[in-house]
C-alpha cells in the first residue's frame, strides 16, 4: 500500500491574537465610543447655543426697532396752531383726513400718510390745491369714470408760476370699497415735488372747491379751507376774554 497523503498541518497557521490590530480591543472600542459621545455632546451643545443666541438676538432687535420707531415718529397734533413760530409748523404729523384745501405740507410722502402742515412760506414739498365732494346719495360711478373726472378736475386748477421745482399733480379718490362701506366721497388734488426740491410759496391764489352735495349736506358739514381755518382761529383769539386787574376798592369805614 502506498502511504496515505499527509493532511495539511493546521499547526503551521497560528490563530489570530487578541492583540491583532485588525480587531480592536474592548478598551479601544470603549474609548472610541466615549470620544464619539463627547463629540456628539459638543455638537448638540453648540447647536442649542446658536438657536438660543438667535432667539435672543431676534427679541433684542424687535424691541430696539420698536423703540426707535416710536422715538422717530412724532405724535399727531390734534389742533392747528393759530400762531406758528419761526418753523412755520401749524400741525405736526397730521392725518390726511385733517388736510384742508390750501394746506402746504412738509415731509409729505403720499395721500395716505401723515404730513406736517406748515405755513406756505415755509419750505414744503406738497400742497392740497383742490377738493371735490360728491353727495352721499350718489351711486359709485365706476373706477374709470371716477378717475377720468377727478384727474380732469385737478388738471384744470390754475397754478401760479412761482417755482422752479419739478412736480406732479396727484389725485386722491375713493375706491369702490371705501365709497360703499365708509361713505367716502372726497376727491383731493395734491401737487408734490418729484425730487428733494421744495416750494416756498403757495401754488394757487386760492384752492379750488367743488361741492356737489345737497344744500342740507353742505350746511351739515361745510367744506373749510386752510385760510378759513386760520381766520376762525384768529377770531377765537380776539373773542377770548382777557383778565383785568381787580380795581374794586374796599369800603372806607
Amino acid at each position: 500500500m502506498s502511504p496515505a497523503a499527509n493532511p495539511p498541518n493546521s499547526a503551521d497557521e497560528s490563530p489570530l491574537s487578541a492583540e491583532d490590530p485588525a480587531t480592536p480591543s474592548r478598551r479601544e472600542i470603549r474609548q472610541q465610543r466615549e470620544r464619539r459621545s463627547r463629540r456628539n455632546s459638543w455638537i448638540i451643545f453648540f447647536s442649542v447655543l446658536i438657536v438660543v443666541l438667535a432667539i435672543v438676538g431676534f427679541f433684542v432687535y424687535s424691541f430696539s426697532s420698536s423703540d426707535n420707531g416710536s422715538a422717530e415718529t412724532p405724535e399727531e397734533t390734534t389742533t392747528r396752531n393759530p400762531s406758528p413760530g419761526i418753523d412755520g409748523l401749524i400741525a405736526t404729523n397730521a392725518s390726511p383726513e385733517n388736510f384742508l384745501p390750501g394746506d402746504c405740507l412738509a415731509n409729505y410722502s403720499d395721500a395716505s400718510q401723515p404730513a406736517d402742515i406748515v405755513g406756505c412760506t415755509t419750505p414744503h414739498n406738497a400742497q392740497l390745491i383742490g377738493r371735490r365732494l360728491y353727495s352721499e346719495n350718489m351711486t359709485y360711478p365706476g373706477e374709470d369714470e371716477l378717475r377720468e373726472s377727478s384727474e380732469a378736475f385737478c388738471a384744470d386748477i390754475p397754478l401760479l408760476e412761482n417755482t422752479q421745482a419739478t412736480y406732479s399733480i396727484n389725485t386722491s379718490r375713493p375706491s369702490e370699497y371705501t365709497w360703499e362701506t365708509e361713505g367716502d366721497r372726497r376727491i383731493d388734488c395734491i401737487v408734490s415735488t418729484n425730487d428733494d426740491t421744495t416750494f416756498s410759496a403757495s401754488l394757487v391764489e386760492e384752492p379750488a372747491v367743488d361741492d356737489q352735495r345737497s344744500e342740507e349736506e353742505q350746511e351739515r358739514d361745510p367744506i373749510q379751507t386752510a385760510e378759513e381755518a386760520a381766520e376762525d382761529n384768529d377770531a377765537d383769539d380776539d373773542a377770548s376774554p382777557t383778565e383785568t386787574p381787580d380795581t374794586t376798592e374796599d369800603d372806607e369805614s
